[in-house]
């Protein structure tokens, strides 16, 4: 796999993430990280493992709509770092995450923090 193909396939899982967000699908949204990724919420502790994601998710997704904007991705080997921004309506936050390409050949979240960008 080149890198063009790497980083198509990443955008379509970045796709496919945001449809299951809006879906509200959280099992879904659960299903694009890692067996042991991490998620560092602000001001919380960090989440490790899919069900403690699929429960933030779940919690998070209640209360608001997001969308996700990718700003930068980049890609090395089997290892990926997005930077962008997520609107909830109400609040905007800038994010980076860690894609890594699992043996399986699919494209997963292991790291994702974020935090709210200033109000204009």
């Amino acid at each position: 796999m080149n890198s063009d193909e790497r980083r198509q396939a990443i955008e379509l899982e970045i796709r496919n993430f945001g449809a299951a967000a809006a879906r509200k699908d959280y099992l879904g949204v659960a299903g694009f990280f890692t067996e042991d990724a991490k998620v560092l919420p602000p001001g919380a502790p960090i989440l490790s493992g899919r069900k403690a994601i699929e429960e933030f998710w779940r919690a998070a997704l209640e209360r608001s709509d997001l969308t996700f904007k990718t700003t930068e991705l980049e890609v090395a080997g089997d290892t990926a770092y997005e930077i962008g921004e997520t609107d909830t309506g109400q609040a905007k936050a800038k994010y980076l995450v860690v894609w890594l390409r699992c043996p399986d050949g699919r494209w997963r979240l292991h790291c994702d923090i974020w935090n709210n960008m200033p109000t204009s």
